[in-house]
């Protein structure tokens, strides 16, 4: 494929699914011999699309890519995204061009997401799901979930094709803990009611453990969600790995993720704070929430009235946080409980120990400031260590230190 067919292509369709990924304005000379999609440093992956191409572009992203062992790396969204471009190569060059890129990135989550032959039927589930998002029941926006078992056996009577034309179907299930559930050819099995959250997972929103778990029990289950919102949500191997949002398609690297917020230190803390915003985007209550790193001291009091302190406020608010919390540490509360606590309008502050000092605090912040109120509160917090804002629309956007005391960085984004 042409090189500037495969970069006009890659930067319409393949960098959406990303957050904060960039292709390099110059491409890499690549042998014939060589892979057509493999990792070039920790924070560049090469790309083309058929062997014979000579060069190879460049995917960057700051934070470094996913190990081949992690089932949401990024190199399999990529492998899917040109191999499908190649079976599509000689049509790309004439008027259907436009026709057959418009429904694109539908067909590279159902490859990345399903076992070798079942691309077919889970866009199948996928198209389902869209279908439904644009329909009301008795009003209501419609609420769905259908897992797909290679271990099901349903009814040839009841292919998906069939039993989805009856209103009753779009309500069966509810999202959250009950499952269509669906043989290998598309033919429906039965309805699983599942045990309430499942397992505790990290790498899911806390509303959809259940159905993440079901995904992780057996090889090769795939279960798709539509939300009350509208979005479509796909997981596999107890892992949420894409989301519909707002017509576009992100590809969520749950460990990246963990490794690039650096603070705190402890993994478990950065576990618990990665579950938190996860859970605040999908329950749309947005967040802000800081990170005292340990050699900070105790410069985060000169951002905080000390009303709103945990330890001596006086704030009726702060009296009875410090009693719900009663010296627990943010990762040992219950994960429901820190997302109602970040839910709370202001900022939740942590120190590096994971000790509660502040929630729904109003930060002190420099005259200057840009941006939203939560985007200029988290901004100030990660000059402390880090600083999380989670947005109303559910995007989630990490700050931390630069080399510039008063600018900090983007750490990582999401969706």
């Amino acid at each position: 494929m042409e090189e500037a067919l495969l970069r006009e292509i890659s930067e319409k369709y393949l960098l959406p699914f990303f957050s904060g990924a960039t292709i390099e304005l110059s491409s890499t000379p690549s042998k014939t011999s060589a892979r057509a999609v493999a990792i070039l440093s920790p924070q560049i992956i090469g790309f083309k699309v058929n062997k014979a191409d000579k060069y190879r572009l460049r995917f960057r992203r700051d934070q470094p890519f996913a190990q081949k062992t992690d089932p949401a790396r990024e190199t399999l969204l990529i492998e899917s995204f040109v191999g499908i471009l190649g079976t599509m190569e000689e049509q790309l060059s004439g008027p259907l061009k436009d026709d057959l890129l418009s429904t694109f990135q539908r067909r590279v989550v159902a490859r990345a997401a399903a076992d070798d032959g079942g691309e077919r039927q889970l866009l199948s589930v996928i198209d389902q799901m869209a279908q439904w998002a644009t329909n009301l029941y008795e009003g209501a926006p419609i609420v769905s979930a259908i897992g797909i078992d290679p271990t099901a056996t349903g009814s040839e009577e009841l292919p998906l094709e069939k039993f989805s034309q009856d209103d009753f179907a779009a309500v069966l299930s509810n999202g959250f803990d009950t499952l269509l559930i669906f043989d290998p050819a598309l033919n429906f099995s039965s309805h699983s009611v599942l045990p309430p959250n499942g397992a505790a997972l990290e790498s899911c929103p806390w509303r959809h453990a259940a159905i993440a778990n079901w995904t992780k029990t057996e090889s090769g289950r795939v279960a798709v969600v539509l939300n009350r919102l509208g979005e479509i949500l796909v997981f596999r191997d107890g892992l949420l790995l894409f989301a519909r949002r707002g017509g576009k398609w992100h590809f969520l690297t749950h460990g990246p993720v963990l490794n690039q917020m650096g603070v705190p230190k402890n993994k478990s803390i950065r576990r618990a704070i990665y579950e938190t915003v996860l859970d605040a985007s999908f329950a749309r209550t947005g967040a802000c929430l800081g990170v005292v790193r340990a050699n900070s001291g105790r410069k985060w009091e000169h951002a905080v009235a000390e009303l709103d302190r945990l330890n001596g406020g006086a704030s009726r608010k702060a009296l009875s946080i410090a009693r719900i919390v009663s010296n627990r540490k943010f990762q040992d509360l219950e994960r429901t409980l820190r997302q109602e606590l970040v839910a709370i309008d202001g900022a939740t502050i942590i120190d590096h120990k994971g000790n509660v000092l502040a929630v729904g605090a109003i930060i002190s912040l420099p005259a200057g400031s840009t941006g939203g109120g939560r985007t200029a509160a988290a901004k100030e917090l990660a000059k402390l260590g880090l600083g999380v804002k989670v947005s109303q629309d559910g995007r989630i956007s990490a700050y931390r230190p630069s080399s510039m005391p008063q600018t900090p960085e983007l750490a990582f984004e999401l969706m």
